[in-house]
C-alpha cells in the first residue's frame, strides 16, 4: 500500500541561518552585540600586525646594510672621528627604554592596566630623553670640528644616527597609540598583538643602536 511522504519538522531548512557563517559573522547580528564580536576579531586578522612590523623591520635592516657597505666600500673607519662622553648617556638610555618597554608588554598580559601605562610612559620619556642626548653629541661633533661634510666618516656619523633617530620617533608615535587608543575601540586580542609588535620594533631599535656604536665610533 502507497504511503505518502511528509517532511519532518527535523528536515525543513534552518531560518536564522546557521553552520559556519554564525561563527564568522557573530557580532553583527542579535547575539553578537555592538563591537566585540567574531567579525571585529577576526577582521583583519590580528597577525596582520606583527607581520607589517616585522617586514618594516627587514626593510629597515636592508637599509642600514647598504649603508653600512658604502661605509666600508668608502673606508670611512679609516678617517678619525671623537667619540663624545654623551654617546654613553645616550646608550643608557635607549637600553633603559627596551628594559621598561618589556615590562609593560609583560603587565599587559597580566591584566595590569595601570602599570602598562605607567612602563610604556617611562619608555616614551627615555625615548625623548635618547633624542635630546643625540642633539647633544651632534653639538659635540660640531664642536669638535667634525661637520658633515668634513669627511666620509663624520658624514656617514651624521648620517647614521638620523635615520635611527627617524625611526625611533616612528616607535614613539606607535607607544603612544597603543597606550591612548580607547580600549572599548579594540579588543583584548587585537591590543595584545599590537603590543607586542611595537616592542619587538623597539627592542630592534636598541639592537641596531648598538651595532651603529660599535661600527662608527670603535671599528677601525
Amino acid at each position: 500500500m502507497p504511503t505518502t511522504l511528509t517532511p519532518k519538522k527535523t528536515d525543513a531548512p534552518p531560518i536564522d541561518g546557521g553552520g559556519f557563517d554564525d561563527f564568522g559573522g557573530g557580532g553583527d547580528g542579535g547575539g553578537g552585540g555592538g563591537g566585540g564580536g567574531w567579525s571585529n576579531e577576526l577582521t583583519p586578522p590580528p597577525e596582520g600586525y606583527s607581520l607589517a612590523i616585522r617586514l618594516a623591520i627587514v626593510s629597515i635592516t636592508v637599509l642600514f646594510l647598504a649603508l653600512s657597505s658604502a661605509y666600508v666600500f668608502n673606508r670611512a673607519m679609516r678617517q678619525p672621528i671623537a667619540a663624545p662622553p654623551v654617546l654613553w648617556v645616550s646608550t643608557g638610555f635607549i637600553l633603559a627604554s627596551s628594559l621598561t618597554v618589556e615590562m609593560a608588554r609583560r603587565a599587559l598580559r597580566r591584566r595590569r592596566e595601570n602599570r602598562f601605562r605607567l612602563w610604556i610612559s617611562v619608555t616614551m620619556l627615555l625615548g625623548l630623553c635618547f633624542l635630546a642626548a643625540q642633539l647633544v653629541l651632534w653639538k659635540s661633533l660640531v664642536a669638535s670640528g667634525f661637520y658633515i661634510n668634513k669627511n666620509h666618516h663624520s658624514g656617514y656619523a651624521y648620517i647614521f644616527t638620523g635615520l635611527h633617530g627617524a625611526h625611533l620617533i616612528g616607535g614613539l608615535i606607535a607607544l603612544g597609540y597603543v597606550m591612548l587608543r580607547e580600549r572599548s575601540r579594540w579588543t583584548a586580542v587585537r591590543r595584545r598583538v599590537s603590543v607586542d609588535a611595537t616592542v619587538l620594533y623597539w627592542h630592534f631599535l636598541d639592537a641596531l643602536w648598538i651595532y651603529l656604536l660599535a661600527l662608527i665610533f670603535y671599528w677601525r
